[in-house]
């Protein structure tokens, strides 16, 4: 007796598959040391370590911030769902130097009754992409619009991929990011290769060859640009000139927003 093969949402799976691009270390520590405007910096950093929509970051009130308990609430998120997102620890200081010299009900100031627009946020960010030298051109849509390589949404991909490779289970990635369906979660999984190419490095390389480079802009602490600047020019990425030139920036922006 023949049985029919029984297919769930997956059974396509691995065509037309189209995977997410994501930030590397290296990319993200040079976008958020060329960002001196205090309200994108922040916007960027809760999309990339708590993984907002732009929609969420715009209209995030201050209300849903709990420093106490470290969370986020999403009022109203794609679908009209609310939820629960975790804030790491080490943005609750940031976060509370800036309301200390914000006073917006929105956590992005704006006089807007709804929320700054996602528009303003997605033109500055394209600015400072440009401005970091990623500004790529990928592809064109159907009305020939030129599409960029990497995107605002780029930072939200980028930490679904990063949750992945530091093992934290597919379901509660799914929970964070408010996917309605563990599929859409799942094409994370083929953007992580970082399992198999510790496997290959070992089969062909050995432990002796270690990147030292590549390891110290690992561990850089984006929330710590100075120590950045000296982390690159220590790797030669840039001169003493630039080194001073940048870090006077980054001073004159600590004293003026009160913020590192």
């Amino acid at each position: 007796m023949k049985h029919s093969n029984r297919r769930g949402k997956n059974q396509n799976e691995g065509k037309n598959r189209s995977l997410p691009n994501v930030f590397n270390k290296k990319q993200l520590i040079e976008l958020f040391t060329v960002i001196d405007e205090t309200d994108i910096f922040l916007a960027c950093l809760l999309a990339l370590f708590c993984g907002l929509r732009i929609s969420e970051v715009c209209q995030l009130k201050r209300q849903d911030v709990d420093l106490v308990d470290c969370k986020i609430k999403i009022v109203q998120g794609k679908g009209c769902k609310d939820r629960y997102v975790m804030l790491p620890s080490s943005l609750k200081p940031l976060i509370e130097k800036w309301f200390r010299v914000s006073e917006s009900e929105f956590f992005i100031p704006t006089t807007a009754s709804d929320g700054v627009s996602p528009n303003y946020i997605s033109l500055k960010f394209r600015a400072y992409l440009e401005k970091a030298g990623l500004l790529l051109d990928w592809k064109k849509t159907k009305n020939e619009q030129q599409r960029h390589l990497y995107s605002f949404h780029t930072l939200r991909h980028t930490y679904a991929t990063y949750l992945l490779e530091r093992g934290v289970d597919l379901y509660y990635i799914q929970r964070s990011l408010g996917h309605s369906d563990i599929y859409t979660t799942q094409i994370y999984a083929y953007v992580s290769q970082k399992d198999l190419q510790q496997k290959i490095e070992k089969a062909f390389v050995g432990k002796k060859d270690t990147n030292v480079r590549s390891a110290n802009l690992a561990t850089a602490q984006l929330s710590d640009p100075i120590e950045v600047l000296k982390l690159r020019f220590a790797s030669g990425d840039i001169s003493h000139d630039e080194l001073l030139e940048k870090m006077n920036i980054i001073t004159e922006l600590s004293k003026n927003q009160n913020l590192f």
